[in-house]
């Protein structure tokens, strides 16, 4: 009888410090499931907020490539001296040559990288999130400022500025406010000039219609972001 109470103090002692080992274990990583969820969810928010305003700032940048698409017709105009539109001559020939950069919002997805990608518990939204910023985001700043091709002012202002700097009219601040017609322009130098306006305006359409891909794939993105955080 003794050795029986012995035995079934033991057994309570066992059970009781093994309950308290269990549920204090289970306390433990409910709090870290709840710490993760938290942490998840901040930086999920901040993902978001970064693809939004990264949207607008892709948007001002196609806005500017589609502008200096129109300034190549201004200049086919200029070069068969036609009757030029009333703009401002100096903002057309900046709006012809000028380059972006891709302005990218990334502190979201450092600090997930910083936290560990398999944060995001939900497979198919880690994989959108990896595929945006590293494979969209970088093709992206590759082709806008990167790539060869694609560099307006390196590869056109100084020929272009040849052919027309006989037609160059400034006012007294030194302020360009129109281009002489007619231009006596050789047939070799025509072709060129008219060369260099299709290869202008063929990339900037290129990177017009990455642009407008990579958007697409952020408004899926923050769709799947949206759909992930009203679940919680």
């Amino acid at each position: 009888t003794s050795k029986k109470r012995k035995f079934t103090n033991y057994a309570f002692e066992f059970i009781t410090v093994f309950t308290g080992i269990t549920v204090a274990f289970l306390l433990n990583t409910w709090s870290e499931n709840r710490k993760d969820s938290h942490t998840e969810a901040k930086i999920l928010t901040e993902i978001r907020n970064g693809l939004v305003s990264d949207t607008l700032d892709m948007r001002g940048n196609i806005s500017g490539h589609q502008r200096g698409i129109g300034a190549c017709q201004y200049f086919r105009d200029l070069i068969d001296n036609k009757k030029l539109p009333d703009v401002d001559p100096n903002e057309q020939y900046i709006l012809l040559l000028r380059d972006f950069i891709s302005i990218q919002n990334k502190s979201g997805y450092e600090s997930l990288k910083s936290k560990g990608l398999e944060l995001i518990s939900d497979d198919s939204l880690r994989l959108a999130i990896i595929d945006m910023y590293d494979f969209n985001y970088q093709v992206l700043e590759k082709i806008e400022e990167d790539y060869q091709e694609n560099q307006f002012f390196k590869n056109y202002f100084f020929p272009i500025n040849d052919l027309l700097s006989p037609y160059l009219v400034y006012d007294e601040q030194g302020k360009l406010i129109k281009f002489q017609q007619p231009l006596n322009l050789s047939e070799k130098e025509r072709n060129a000039f008219l060369m260099y306006l299709v290869k202008i305006e063929f990339n900037r359409q290129f990177i017009i219609n990455y642009y407008e891909t990579v958007i697409n794939d952020a408004a899926d993105l923050i769709d799947m972001i949206d759909q992930e955080l009203e679940g919680r």
